[in-house]
């Protein structure tokens, strides 16, 4: 059973990271370093995020449309050191 719970997890996230190898580039590293790989991963994820947010921004109608500008009224900036600040969205 536990074998299955933790099988359910990772099911979910395997296609999200073989979209990331696959078409991407992160099969491969464009730097030299851990520093340089994990500035690329992060890259990555955001624009594939941020491809996700506009695909549904473009199809969304009603609640769906209030909710996400509901959550983009309200950005989070990752500042150095770990600091996270919120901030409004204009």
């Amino acid at each position: 059973p536990e074998f299955i719970q933790e099988f359910r997890k990772r099911a979910k996230i395997e296609p999200k990271n073989a979209e990331l190898k696959r078409f991407h580039g992160l099969d491969r590293a464009k730097g030299y370093g851990l520093r340089s790989i994990r500035i690329q991963a992060k890259l990555t994820a955001l624009a594939v995020n941020l491809k996700r947010i506009a695909k549904l921004i473009s199809a969304s109608k009603g609640l769906s449309s209030f909710i996400l500008r509901f959550l983009f009224c309200r950005v989070q900036i990752n500042l150095p050191d770990g600091l996270w600040v919120a901030a409004r969205a204009a």
